[in-house]
């Protein structure tokens, strides 16, 4: 069984990337999310999947992984800018604030560098929540395509947790 039909992601040239260059991506963080991530990582700590414990901790309820921000960064670097072809070479990331179930984060990204011989692209990264303040910062290094191209993004099957199919 399968999920909604693939769509069609396209990327950008190291040719066609200039600096400052931005994009933006949101997402909203849910308690799936935190579970998925936490199967997949093995990272169980209680401050992330513990309502009880996590509201013994200074943020009072649980929070998502740090390395979640990272994971989101490394989606809009793969599907988003420069795209299908990146291939990451470096993160640098500095979490700042908390991400709760139900944030709304927007990762951006702007082109600080280009470096020709190696078609490396430094990335400024910035997620911020929909208060618009900042929960992480960092730099990725990537990268870009050579070619262009436009591909349909894989189709992953239906997950489910407990009896609730989850999006993807």
């Amino acid at each position: 069984m399968s999920t909604a039909s693939p769509s069609l992601i396209t990327n950008y040239c190291y040719r066609d990337i200039t600096l400052d260059q931005t994009v933006s991506v949101s997402r909203t963080i849910t308690a799936d999310d935190i579970t998925l991530f936490a199967a997949l990582s093995g990272d169980l700590n209680p401050v992330h999947l513990d309502a009880d414990y996590a509201a013994t901790t200074p943020f009072g309820k649980p929070i998502a992984h740090g390395m979640l921000c990272g994971a989101l960064i490394s989606a809009t670097v793969a599907m988003n800018f420069p795209g299908p072809g990146s291939i990451y070479r470096s993160q640098t990331i500095k979490f700042s604030k908390p991400v709760f179930i139900n944030d709304e984060l927007t990762i951006h990204i702007s082109v600080k560098e280009k470096q020709d011989r190696l078609k490396l692209v430094t990335l400024s990264c910035v997620i911020k929540n929909q208060h618009g303040k900042t929960v992480a910062t960092g730099e990725s290094g990537v990268i870009a395509p050579s070619q262009k191209v436009s591909i349909e993004a894989a189709t992953l099957p239906e997950i489910s947790l407990g009896n609730q199919p989850y999006k993807i």
